[in-house]
């Protein structure tokens, strides 16, 4: 039994030792692969920087030697006979095509080491931002990788923005303008907003006034009696993550203004009683305040339509049209007049009525005349009883007309009769 929980044992060690060996080469082996790695960037690193280098020694030995040969072929030129001109040229053109080669090379030198600062970032230290970062590792909102979030390597960036550049505001009442905040790059931060350069009397809130980038606040801007009027610009402040953005809101206090105005107006000029005409008519709000009013419609002095307009913003323009049903109108001439009945606290009275104009309403053909009162005042009673008395006053004056024709008739022929008279 000794020997066998021996052999037991021995097997129980055995494999422990050989499961912690492949465990510890394993290791080793990721390890290296990763040391491998490393050394490798850092190889590519050094080799990139050595390359500059070299190139830089290169540019500045050819550039010397450049010069130096500019200067022998001068001084060589210079001491050789007129006989040997021909042969000079010769070696003049050798060194400006030298020249040009060497020129060349160092062109292609200075790209190359142009492309290496592109893809390697200056060796500067700012904040918490690595100094041999690439370019491409602080990229848009959802692209920057997960070894640098929350360590402060990327900087936040943001815009600012408003729903509105301007704003026209009554003296002593509040407006409201949304602002948005959206989020760019880097690590998220709070940003702050706040608002600079506000008139006296007036104040601006916001809510929220501060947040995480993405969100949205509504700016308040409440104006009282005090404040002056005239167009004022309101700096807007976003501040977060060690940046500032600003964005401009031109407000324009205005003082509280009533005037409701009719603009034009326009009626058709003849029309039969009976039918249905149409009066057009344009109303504007010259005032500062959203106004409701009342529209209505004369004929002469009677009242033949009646509207209601509930709201009409400032600067608005309403156009309407109002019915007038000439069913027991007389025929005749009538004046159209469109008016609005003043608002409360309207000043401005002489654009509050205008005149449509004349109507000439005539009979249809084979209609009689209706009996209902015309909207001139007139009845149509006494117009019947005036064409009976001169109907009437006519046929009296026929009569004693008559009469007397008849008399004179009767003493003309008795005197014929009675003959000359003897003396």
């Amino acid at each position: 039994m000794n020997a066998v929980a021996v052999a037991v044992e021995r097997e129980i060690v055995c494999s422990f030792i050989f499961k912690n060996r492949w465990a510890r080469n394993s290791l080793d082996k990721i390890c290296g692969q990763h040391s491998s790695q490393v050394t490798r960037t850092e190889g590519e690193l050094r080799q990139g920087w050595r390359l500059k280098a070299s190139l830089d020694v290169q540019k500045s030995q050819v550039t010397h030697r450049l010069r130096k040969l500019e200067k022998a072929s001068v001084h060589s030129c210079a001491r050789r006979p007129r006989e040997e001109l021909l042969s000079l040229k010769v070696s003049l053109l050798a060194c400006v095509l030298l020249a040009t080669s060497l020129s060349l090379s160092i062109d292609h030198a200075a790209l190359i080491k142009q492309e290496l600062n592109n893809q390697i970032l200056p060796i500067l230290t700012s904040g918490g931002v690595h100094i041999n970062r690439p370019v491409s590792m602080c990229g848009r909102s959802g692209s920057v990788p997960t070894v640098h979030r929350g360590i402060g390597n990327c900087p936040l960036n943001f815009i600012l923005s408003l729903s509105q550049e301007s704003l026209i505001q009554v003296r002593g009442s509040n407006s409201s303008v949304q602002l948005s905040v959206a989020f760019v790059s880097g690590v998220s931060a709070s940003v702050t907003v706040s608002a600079q350069g506000v008139p006296a009397g007036a104040k601006v809130l916001f809510a929220p006034a501060s947040a995480k980038p993405s969100f949205s606040s509504t700016m308040t801007i409440s104006t009282s009696e005090g404040t002056p009027l005239g167009q004022f610009n309101i700096t807007i402040l976003a501040t977060g993550g060690g940046l500032e953005k600003s964005a401009i809101l031109s407000l324009l206090v205005v003082p509280i203004v009533h005037d409701i105005a009719i603009v034009s107006t326009l009626v058709k000029r003849t029309a039969t009683v009976g039918s249905v005409v149409v009066i057009n008519a344009t109303i504007a709000n010259y005032g500062s305040l959203s106004e409701q009013f009342e529209l209505q419609a004369y004929a002469n002095t009677t009242l033949v339509d009646d509207r209601s307009v509930p709201k009409l913003a400032p600067e608005g323009v309403y156009v309407g049209r109002l019915m007038w049903n000439t069913s027991g109108f007389s025929p005749g001439t009538y004046t159209v007049l469109v008016a609005v009945p003043p608002v409360q606290g309207e000043l401005n009275l002489l654009d509050n009525s205008r005149e449509a104009g004349r109507v000439l309403l005539i009979q249809s053909p084979g209609s009689r005349p209706s009996p209902s009162p015309a909207a001139s005042g007139g009845s149509q009673g006494f117009t019947y009883g005036r064409q009976l008395a001169i109907v009437a006053a006519i046929a009296e004056s026929a009569i004693v007309l008559l009469i007397v024709l008849r008399g004179r008739t009767k003493s003309s022929t008795g005197n014929t009769s009675a003959g000359p008279r003897k003396i």
